[in-house]
């Protein structure tokens, strides 16, 4: 459901990272041997990753046809002629600077010096099925088209196409307006300039916190603009046309994504600490009532970028804030979840050794909006760590690494206990106790332990 972050060190801090896509698709076998590889010599690992990506990533263009492309941008501002300059340089290397994900990015020029960018949706067989992307493909549509009502600087569509035999140019595409600015390096900026950017976000909270939204899920095309749909994020999915709501409720929601993925655990998709996890996700439902208050468990709800890890957030050279982009994935959620700290902010490193005071910058974010007079937001940022911990991995990913794992959830335990760390039992105390208390009603517990155990023989 949200995004997992990796603590990488960089000039004696932490930065927030996200696993690559293509990474993400390879087996299981590949990647063991990726790891060994990586280990023995990580510069050459990169390096022929990089190589790789290339020689996919050309394989993918190879299939768009750009003068198609051409011909519908400017059919759409009404025959004015346009180039897309990476087509005159290197166009792979063009693209492996404007990629994100599943998507590149490339300017069309037009004769009368408006400058438009399409966003082109890669193909590739690796990817979800071709259902999901296209619902989230839509879902992301409809998301700008609702952000073009708010103040919220973001891109405005002018036309886009799913990938079909009536699509000429053999991709999904979105012709859009192109933002000024460069993406946003937080780890880079000054405290000054931080603060600037702060400042700036608070005004986008307090706008988005004026279109409330009546259920959580993702935004798709309909009748209305703030039509909400089931979730556009691809872990999500039932099946390929089917994916986990909309939710009126709050409690619903969470129940059917942490089952979810106990089910997927329970059924062998997920190998990765399957006790470990599948007890974590048990904690996680009987800490529902805890979490969700009966004034917030029917919402209102509010937009939230799926993504808020800096380089989301365009900016000009004095750190003016001159657009909001990629919001491929975006949901409505809490109130008191969609207006936490963006992950830019957290103190990555504490985070995933287990603990939960906030960075000063989210602490001056607190400030803001308190001198504001919104003290009620003010206290959503200073408690938000529990909601961040509680959603860390519902709906996404699972944690591989056991000493990791340990750390995470003994955070996520801290951030729910009445007196913090005082009455925290260690981790394998509490495991113990865990399962023989989930196994009373719940017979998977054990069964996972034993063939854990099994495994752990051969």
């Amino acid at each position: 459901m949200h995004t997992k972050l990796t603590a990488r060190e960089k000039d004696g801090g932490y930065r927030v990272d996200l696993t690559d896509d293509i990474e993400k698709n390879t087996s299981r076998a590949e990647i063991a041997f990726q790891t060994d590889v990586k280990e023995a010599d990580p510069e050459a690992y990169y390096a022929a990753y990089d190589a790789a990506k290339e020689i996919h990533l050309e394989s993918l263009l190879s299939k768009i046809d750009f003068d198609a492309l051409k011909a519908i941008a400017s059919k759409t501002r009404g025959g004015i002629h346009c180039r897309i300059p990476a087509l005159d340089l290197d166009l792979k290397q063009a693209v492996m600077s404007q990629i994100g994900g599943q998507n590149c990015h490339l300017d069309l020029e037009f004769d009368d010096g408006i400058t438009w960018i399409v966003r082109l949706r890669l193909c590739d067989p690796l990817l979800p099925p071709q259902p999901v992307q296209d619902y989230v493909f839509l879902s992301e549509v409809a998301t700008l088209e609702f952000l073009a009502e708010t103040a919220v600087p973001s891109p405005k569509v002018y036309f886009y196409q799913l990938e079909s035999p009536e699509n000429p140019v053999g991709s999904s595409f979105i012709l859009m307006e192109k933002m000024p600015g460069t993406a946003l390096e937080w780890n880079d900026a000054t405290s000054k300039q931080r603060t600037k950017v702060m400042q700036q976000l608070v005004d986008m909270f307090l706008e988005l916190e004026k279109h409330p939204l009546k259920q959580t899920g993702s935004l798709v095309p309909g009748n209305v603009r703030d039509k909400v749909g089931g979730f556009a994020q691809p872990p999500l999915f039932e099946t390929p046309g089917k994916t986990l709501g909309p939710f009126s409720k709050l409690d619903t929601a969470y129940t059917a994504m942490i089952k979810a993925q106990m089910n997927a655990i329970s059924n062998r998709e997920i190998s990765s600490l399957p006790v470990d996890n599948y007890l974590a996700f048990c904690w996680r439902l009987s800490a529902l009532p805890a979490l969700i208050s009966s004034e917030t468990n029917e919402g209102p709800f509010y937009l939230k970028h799926y993504d808020d890890k800096g380089d989301h957030i365009l900016v000009d050279d004095d750190y003016n804030i001159t657009g909001m982009i990629d919001w491929e994935f975006a949901s409505a959620e809490a109130k008191d979840f969609a207006f936490s700290s963006p992950c830019m902010m957290w103190p990555v490193g504490d985070y995933y050794n287990g603990l939960n005071n906030l960075s000063q910058d989210e602490t001056e974010f607190a400030q803001i909006f308190e001198f504001r007079g919104r003290k009620d937001i003010s206290d959503i940022v200073l408690n938000g760590r529990r909601w961040q911990r509680f959603l860390f991995f519902v709906g996404g990913g699972v944690e591989e690494d056991q000493s990791t794992f340990e750390s995470l959830f003994q955070g996520l335990r801290k951030s729910f206990a009445a007196d913090g760390e005082q009455s925290l039992s260690p981790y394998m105390d509490w495991k113990v106790e865990a399962i023989n208390q989930y196994s009373k009603e719940d017979p998977i517990p054990r069964l996972l332990l034993t063939e854990d155990c099994s495994s752990d023989k051969k």
